[in-house]
Formats: structure tokens, sequence, C-alpha cells
């Protein structure tokens, strides 16, 4: 009895003997990537996608078409470092884990993967300009193997395993941002006008997209209840100007307006002046928040031109309390050019 216990303690410290060096020549880290060409003008654009945790799960997740009715938990703002999404699901080949979107550099999106019980992982997202015109999007993982979990990585296949998921994903990023990039060279007619000298009184503040609509209530009740106090009369309807914007994180320096007759004096809100100038207008009809691609095609044109923009400021033609059909709001978009 006792030497075969003797043999029996021999194979277990052969075997835990093997599975060290198995371990000690088992890869530290496992990388997986797979790349595709996409139709798309702007890297930017594109990159604030990338990190729209939001849009991954509802667009070209791979794993949400697997289990749709997963939970979802989403935190933070948009795009900007720290912004989680928190997947749960019943079904084995999704399971539960956290993405965080970290930050952008010149040509990558980087984030952190974490699946439960195994750590942070580095994710990215890879944006270069090719030869063709087009945008090389490379999405990898890099796996960090702990000591243990070597040995069984030099049998287990991951770029196998996920690599078809991460194929079948870019493909239908690809399919949305080019599907997207289509609608923005919809014909919007552009005009070009000559633009009196302005002046206007307003709030200015720098904030996400999300924050522009209780900004815009609050700013207007501010100018409007100056005008009041002044005895002043606006002129036309509430205006924006926007001085920056990011494509990546969405934000920006914008100023809620109301136009009033050179040489009135508000007190109490900020004044704001644009010069005589050329302007290029678009009438776009529509949500407020749909109105990007009106955007786009300007750019274009811009670029087209050879013109060079400065400010960029909406007119709000309708009131949206009276006028509930979103596809009446219109919008007057004004650049100022030279």
């Amino acid at each position: 009895m006792k030497n075969i216990m003797k043999k029996f303690l021999y194979v277990i410290i052969g075997i835990c003997c093997l599975y060290l060096i198995l371990c000690i020549f088992g890869p530290s880290k496992v990388k997986v990537e797979r790349s595709i060409d996409i139709k798309t003008s702007s890297v930017e654009d594109l990159q604030h996608h990338l990190a729209d945790l939001k849009f991954f799960h509802d667009k070209y997740s791979p794993w949400t078409r697997r289990d749709p009715s997963m939970k979802t938990t989403y935190t933070g703002v948009c795009c900007e470092p720290g912004s989680t999404y928190r997947w749960e699901s019943e079904k084995d080949s999704v399971g539960k884990g956290t993405m965080t979107f970290n930050k952008f550099t010149k040509d990558s999106v980087l984030l952190t993967l974490n699946f439960d019980g195994m750590g942070d992982n580095d994710l990215y997202f890879i944006t270069k300009p090719n030869n063709n015109g087009n945008i090389t999007v490379t999405w990898g993982v890099v796996f960090d193997i702990g000591f243990f979990g070597r040995a069984p990585m030099l049998f287990i296949n991951m770029d196998k395993i996920i690599g078809t998921d991460y194929q079948n994903g870019l493909a239908k990023l690809k399919t949305e941002i080019e599907s997207i990039a289509a609608e923005t060279t919809t014909t919007y007619d552009i005009k070009e006008l000559n633009w009196d000298a302005k002046t206007f009184y307003g709030v200015k503040d720098k904030l996400s997209l999300d924050k522009l609509a209780a900004f815009f209530g609050n700013s207007y009740g501010k100018v409007g209840a100056a005008l009041s106090k002044a005895k002043a009369q606006p002129v036309g309807m509430p205006k924006a100007i926007y001085f920056t914007f990011d494509e990546k994180t969405m934000v920006t320096d914008v100023a809620a307006v109301i136009e009033v007759a050179n040489g009135t004096k508000l007190d109490g809100v900020e004044k704001f002046e644009t010069p005589a100038s050329k302007v290029l207008l678009v009438e776009y009809f529509g949500a407020y928040d749909k109105s990007a691609n009106a955007h786009y095609a300007m750019d274009a044109y811009i670029k087209e031109k050879g013109l060079t923009q400065s400010f960029v400021i909406e007119e709000y033609a309708n009131d949206p309390m009276v006028e509930k059909d979103t596809a009446k709001w219109q919008t007057n978009i004004y650049y100022l050019v030279k």
C-alpha cells in the first residue's frame, strides 16, 4: 500500500512539475487582431463611433447578436475617459464583463476589456488612412496571461476562438459607418450669401452635446430677462454660435445667443459680435440631433471650394414647444467663411 501511495505521489509531483515547466514556456500575452477597410472621409468621426460604447453594443458587437436581451449598464459621458459599458448574459458564449474607454491618440482608440475573473486587458482600435483613400481599422486585444494560466495557452488558439467574432464585428461596423457616410452625401442646397456685422448677447460654455438642450433653455431665459429689463427687442429667432467642436469627444465651445440691434446694451449676459463676412447657408429640416449630415455636407463644400471657416451659427426658426412635429423644425445653419 505504501508503495502504491508513493507511486501516486510521484505521479502527482511529476504532473505538477510538468505543468510548471509548461507555464514557463507558455505565453505571457496573447494578441488577437483583425482589420478591414472602411470608406469614410473623417478619421475623427470614425474614432468617435469607436469610442461610443453604446454604438458598439447596438450596432456591431458580435456578442449582442448572440444575446440581444443581455443586461447592459452604461456609466460616464460618452467618449470621455472613464466611460464604461457593462454586460451580463446568461449565455456562456457571452458571459459578463466591462469595457472602459481610456483615451484617443492620433491614430488609435484605447480601451480596457475585463471579462469577469480574467482581469484587465488592453483593447484597441487603430485607424490609418490607406492608399485607396479609405481608412484601415484594426481591432485588437492583448490578453495578459497570469503565470499559472500560461500552460493551457499552449493548446488553446485564442485567435481562432474569437478572431471570427472580431472579423464579423468589423464587417458590421463597415456597413454601419459607410451607411452613415453615404447619408452625408445627401444633396443640400448650399447658398453663398453676404453677412452683415451683427451683435448678440448670450451665455457661453464648453459642454458635451447631450447637455445642449438644458443649457439652451436656461441661457435663453437669462437673455430674455436681460432684454425685458433693458426694454429691448430681439432680432430674429434664437441662435447658437459654435466656436469649436471636437468630433471625437462631441464637446463644443458654444454660446446660446439672441441677436439685437447694433448699439443695444444688456446687463448680466455676455456680448458677442460677428464681422461682416461671406457666409454659406443650409436650411435643415428635422430634429436638432440629426443635423450632423448637413454639417458634413457643408464641410465637404468648404474643402471643395478651398474656403476657410470661422464661426458656425445655427438659427432655430421654430419654437419646439409650439411645433411638435420634428420633421418641420427648421435650423438655418450659417458658416462664416473667407
